[in-house]
């Protein structure tokens, strides 16, 4: 073994094929130079199973291989087709497309594993650990051992002493995520561009217009500008300090600068950089003539690369739900610069007033500057938080930096399910051949469009409940799926000796004879967040930056796990399952039905329950303690105190509720006043109730805050009947596009308002934030085309209703009497 103090660390980063070699490339980011290394390797060759050896043209070698077939239990005899070329398998795969619309899946019977990337066949076939040491051997790459990791794994499996079985998965995760990471040097960039009119965003598919400024900013501090001068300004020293600001008359050369700077760093980041920046720069750069050759930029699956680096695009990874809600706890509403810069960094974009045509060349440079200075900074704010998220995620699902922090979870998790599949020797199956063998579900969901029964929610006890605690079973469904050994092969197996093994009442059964390999590999996860990285993720006896890694491998973990069941109820997941997602809730479903019957026989005053949660009221210390010996001893899983409510104001309804921590934190949960589109009228109502609430401490402050509330419920219903408002645009509703216009089978509000603005001339697309009023004749209109006198005012008083009825119900404020002040005798 040897130290990473020895040699040059080369850690893996991106894996890619290079069309002009024909062959694999690997990006390798050197920790020493601060650059990128390639290593192409010409002798893998593009392959996927066929059942029987084929005959289209470009294969290039066919041999007999023997996979084991998990769904059959079985070693299946295949014929692995290697091809000359991707395309090859590309052309097929389209050629089956077209055959399937005919109606003839004669090819589509045939072959398999032929949907998987090229690149992404190469990690999984070579083991390729995205995002870990390596070094140059004498021909190959060859793993770096960190003996300091390999000490800490080795500690890790005496803690959690996992069976013979599944040691080879834990260690693998363990190393995974105690292997140390590089602080990759990286540089930010965004561009601004002169404007048609104020009303139009700039086309980068046209690129008709001059390039105003652009200006980088490193994850050092050093920042740059660069400026186009322009015909109505004089050129002038700015009074700014940066690390050099460049003044351009030839926008080409300054656009070849620019290419120049970016070469010297191995990572770029933007904000949505893949849609606008980097296609209008590439596409401008054209127009002026500059050489194809000559242009670092290329474009290809809704991705934008830069040839010698690795381009990140935070529009995209922010974007991610399940970033959005479990890593970054919805901290962020709408996925825009200023809205996410605000909620993690605490400032946001400048508002200078000025269309960008107008601004002098300091508030132009001022303007930009800060932009890339908050993509920046998104990425080294809280000990390069994002940056090591993005890492320990390429590392879990085996997959390159830049596409894992484009692509949805779905992504991730079928990537680490794959690779482990291609590590064991194991036949990857057709989604078919999964809904063929295991079927349909046996329950009915409650939830339209849902395809089973859900997670059980306890009916609410209506009120106010002051001291209230709620006990929160740890990792319920990962548990679950490691507990009962619970896959896409186990569940409804074909052995007729495990069809006894059922559990929570459903029909489906689970296999006795073979192990699951999610159960594996989400059970390990999970036991190595719940033993391991939850705890050393707090443990403020470690430094600083160790304990912010393991706050960052703890995130990651949490990301995995909690969306690892619900993947396999998709059904654009390709090992779509549907009696494993209704086995994993079913019994989720009869766990929290039996704790909270336990409960009750235990004294204790159970007043809500929901998923994985139970809330009691005032337990005595003693009875929850024996609750939570129970549930270890009956379920092997645990069941913790997760909080403690100073109070908590039930409604009527499910999944909505505000309760009040001891710290005078004001949570909510589910109500229309803390969505992101909901108007700003309302959301400041909503705030300012939440403010009330949080100065409660007993029955009595709690009668004193009602009358304050109800009055503020009130003023805001006057304020809609008389039209008072002070600015229309408190009254938009706040939607963003989540893809073009014409894109759209169906016109919600939102892309109604945006079909109004584009017939308009505005410019409005992907991810373009509209707002928009509802006027009446159950229309909406864009928010700065609406007048006062359009505006449908019922709606708005029946938005006012919805979003707060809620919260005044528990409270005992009638909302007919008390805010719209009808009577009996008037309603009469």
């Amino acid at each position: 073994m040897f130290t990473n103090k020895v040699i040059n660390m080369l850690y893996i980063v991106s894996v890619d094929y290079n069309d002009d070699l024909n062959c694999i490339v690997l990006k390798l980011y050197n920790s020493e130079t601060e650059k990128l290394e390639y290593y192409y390797d010409e002798k893998f060759k593009s392959h996927f199973i066929a059942d029987e050896p084929m005959t289209i043209k470009g294969i290039v070698k066919q041999e007999p291989i023997a996979k084991y077939n998990a769904l059959h239990d079985r070693i299946d005899k295949l014929v692995k087709v290697s091809t000359e070329t991707p395309s090859v398998i590309a052309s097929m795969n389209r050629q089956m497309k077209e055959d399937e619309k005919k109606g003839d899946n004669t090819l589509r019977s045939k072959v398999r594993e032929n949907h998987i990337k090229f690149f992404q066949s190469y990690i999984y076939d070579k083991n390729i650990r995205i995002g870990m040491p390596y070094y140059r051997g004498k021909e190959d790459l060859l793993f770096a051992v960190d003996d300091m990791a390999e000490k800490t794994v080795a500690e890790l499996m005496k803690l959690i002493n996992p069976t013979s079985a599944d040691i080879d998965v834990y260690e693998d995760f363990a190393r995974l995520l105690e292997y140390p990471a590089p602080n990759f040097k990286r540089i930010s960039l965004d561009a601004e561009i002169l404007n048609e009119n104020d009303k139009q965003v700039p086309d980068p598919e046209n690129a008709n217009m001059p390039i105003l400024c652009v200006c980088l900013v490193s994850n050092i501090g050093e920042k740059f500008a660069f400026v186009l001068v322009q015909e109505n300004q004089a050129k002038f020293d700015l009074n700014i300090n940066f690390s050099k600001v460049s003044f351009f008359t030839d926008e080409a050369e300054m656009i070849r600068a620019i290419f120049k700077l970016v070469a010297e760093y191995p990572f770029i980041v933007t904000f949505n950089g893949d849609d606008f920046d980097l296609p209008y720069i590439f596409n401008r750069a054209l127009r002026l003539g500059i050489p194809l050759a000559d242009i670092p930029i290329s474009m290809r699956e809704k991705m934008t690369f830069w040839s010698g680096c690795v381009h990140l695009d935070l529009y995209k990874f922010f974007g991610i739900r399940a970033m959005q809600t479990y890593a970054f706890a919805a901290k962020y509403k709408t996925i825009d610069l200023d809205s996410i810069s605000r909620a993690l960094l605490g400032k946001g974009k400048l508002d200078v007033g000025k269309w960008v045509n107008t601004m002098s060349y300091e508030e132009l440079v001022t303007y930009c500057m800060n932009d890339a200075e908050l993509t920046i900074e998104l990425t080294t704010y809280n000990d390069s938080l994002v940056m090591n998220l993005i890492l320990v995620l390429a590392r879990l699902s085996k997959m390159p930096v830049d596409n894992v922090s484009r692509k949805s979870i779905s992504n991730w998790i079928r990537s680490m399910i794959y690779a482990e599949h291609r590590k064991r020797n194991f036949l990857i199956p057709r989604s078919e051949e999964i809904i063929e063998l295991k079927g349909k579900t046996s329950t009915t969901a409650k939830i339209k469009g849902k395809k089973y029964k859900g997670a059980v929610v306890v009916e609410p006890v209506f009120g106010i409940h002051f001291k209230t605690e709620v006990g929160d079973f740890a990792s319920l469904y990962p548990t679950i799926i490691k507990n009962y050994n619970l896959g896409y092969a186990t569940v409804n197996c074909i052995h007729e000796s495990c069809q006894d093994n059922k559990f929570a009442g459903l029909p489906h059964w689970v296999c006795k004879k073979q192990r699951a390999i999610e159960s594996q590999l989400i059970g390990s996860l999970r036991d190595l967040r719940v033993f391991w990285y939850k705890q050393k993720g707090k443990d403020k006896k470690l430094d600083k930056n160790k304990m912010n890694w393991y706050k960052v491998s703890e995130q990651s973990i949490k990301v995995f796990c909690n969306a690892a069941y619900g993947v396999f109820g998709d059904e654009d997941f390709t090992l779509y399952c549907p009696p494993f997602a209704e086995y994993v809730t079913g019994i989720g479903r009869w766990i929290i039905t039996q704790t909270i019957q336990k409960a009750q026989e235990l004294g204790l005053e159970v007043i809500y329950g929901d998923t994985d949660s139970i809330f009691i009221k005032n337990p005595p210390k003693d009875k929850l303690n024996e609750l939570m010996a129970w549930t270890k001893k009956s379920f092997d899983i645990e069941f913790e105190l997760d909080k403690s409510y100073r109070y908590v104001c039930l409604s009527k309804r499910k999944k909505n509720y505000i309760g009040v921590l001891e710290d005078g934190f004001v949570d909510v949960k589910g109500m229309t006043g803390k969505k992101k589109h909901t108007p700003k009228m309302f959301k400041d109502a909503f705030n300012t109730t939440k403010e009330l609430l949080a100065q409660v401490y007993t029955e009595q402050d709690m009668n004193i805050r009602r009358n304050e509330i109800r009055k503020i419920v009130k003023t805001t219903y006057n304020t809609l009947k008389k039209r008072s408002w002070t600015n229309i645009e408190d009254l938009a509703f706040h939607v963003s596009l989540t893809k073009n216009v014409e894109e759209y089978d169906t016109l919600p509000q939102h892309v109604k308002a945006a079909k109004y603005l584009i017939e308009k001339g505005y410019a409005v697309g992907s991810g373009s934030t509209i707002d928009f009023i509802k006027v009446r004749g159950k229309k909406v209109k864009p928010a700065n085309l609406t007048r006062v006198d359009e505006v449908d005012v019922d709606k708005y008083v029946d938005f006012l209703k919805h979003l707060f009825i809620q919260m005044l119900e528990p409270l005992g404020i009638d909302w007919d009497k008390e805010i719209l002040g009808i009577t009996q005798i008037c309603s009469y």
